[in-house]
Parts: C-alpha cells; structure tokens; sequence
C-alpha cells in the first residue's frame, strides 16, 4: 500500500509541477507579446486590427518555438539527437 500512495504522490507531483511550469509559460508569453505589441502606446480600450494581429502572431510564433523546443529535447532523450 504504501508503494500505491506514494506512486499516487508522485504523479500528483508531477501534475503539479507541470501546471506550475505552464503558468509560468503563459506569463513569459504574455510579458513578451504585450513588450512587442505595446511597445509604442498605451493599450486601447479596444484592440484594432493591427494589435490584434500582432497579438495573435506573437502568441503563434512563441507556441511554435515552444512546441519545436519540446519535441528537440524529447527526441534527445530518446537517443535521436544530434
């Protein structure tokens, strides 16, 4: 039984750690587009097309960056890297 709980704490640890990575994705993304896409002004009280273009392109080219970093480093692990 013991063995069970602390499987059980482990993945709750890691599930834990993986939130708590992500959240601390999602506000480096966001300090980085809004840096980029505000760097000029204040921020409207409505987004115009251009902001929000730039808003969304942004974001795009940070989860592809993230995205390809991800899959490098697990075809690394998994002896496929250069």
């Amino acid at each position: 039984m013991a063995d069970a709980q602390m499987n059980r704490f482990l993945q709750q640890l890691q599930a834990e750690t993986q939130r708590q990575k992500f959240t601390e994705q999602v506000h480096t993304l966001t300090g980085r587009c809004w840096d980029v896409c505000f760097s000029d002004y204040r921020p409207p009280s409505k987004f115009d097309g251009k902001t929000q273009t730039c808003v969304q392109n942004c974001v795009n080219r940070m989860v592809d960056a993230s995205n390809f970093m991800v899959e490098h480093l697990q075809k690394m692990e998994h002896g496929g890297g250069h």
